[in-house]
């Protein structure tokens, strides 16, 4: 768990965060948490102290140091066939295409090696460099991204505190959270209840509601 959690920490260093506040911490902890404790770990830990199954002789038999021969490594089964040269994509297609290229090489010439091969071996460990530089810039760059997102979200996120200080029970919290639900209900409904109304049409010679300026019995005298 440790080790998992100083791996995440590390991860944020590397995207540039030097300060781990609450949520960060709370993220990097139940990510490790998760990755520990699982029923894979929980029962090779028994297993591995003697406990279940109950067998001490597990333990005890580590307690002396006892040599042992090493295994030879299985030899592979089928090998794999000649490279055709094509565009390498990767540093294992970088070395099949500089050892095709040799090989044409040789077979043309059995003179010692050539400055044509030292450039060759040149241009290979370049572009092994290149290829392997442009991995580590593309994972960065998306760790990169994925923490400035998320950096954005938490800034997002709006906070409301419903104590300044003091000591805060239960109830009081309770009390105050329901006080705030019902002043935003409250709120809520003032804003449906508020409708618009349009003012009576009235005369703008004689100021009247009962008609308009286009049927007022003043302009008709006045005429």
């Amino acid at each position: 768990l440790k080790r998992l959690y100083g791996r995440q920490i590390e991860g944020y260093m590397r995207n540039g965060i030097n300060h781990i506040d609450k949520q960060d911490f709370l993220k990097a902890y139940y990510t490790a948490r998760t990755e520990t404790m699982n029923s894979a770990n929980i029962h090779s830990s028994f297993a591995a102290t003697g406990l279940v199954p109950y067998n001490p002789e597990r333990v005890l038999s580590k307690l002396h140091t006892q040599l042992r021969t090493p295994t030879p490594p299985l030899a592979m089964a089928t090998e794999q066939g000649p490279w055709v040269p094509e565009t390498p994509y990767n540093t294992a297609q970088l070395k099949l295409q500089s050892k095709a290229i040799k090989d044409y090489i040789k077979r043309r010439t059995t003179s010692p090696p050539s400055p044509a091969d030292l450039a060759l071996n040149q241009l290979v460990k370049g572009c092994q460099m290149a290829m392997n530089s442009a991995v580590l810039l593309a994972e960065e760059n998306k760790q990169l991204r994925a923490e400035n997102e998320r950096q954005k979200k938490k800034r997002a996120k709006r906070r409301s505190y419903i104590a300044t200080g003091g000591v805060l029970t239960v109830q009081e919290g309770l009390n105050l959270s329901q006080v705030a639900n019902i002043q935003l209900e409250s709120g809520v409904a003032n804003q449906e209840a508020t409708v618009q109304t349009r003012a009576p049409r009235t005369c703008s010679l004689c100021r009247s509601q009962s008609h308009t300026a286009r049927t007022c019995p003043t302009k008709q005298v006045s005429n």
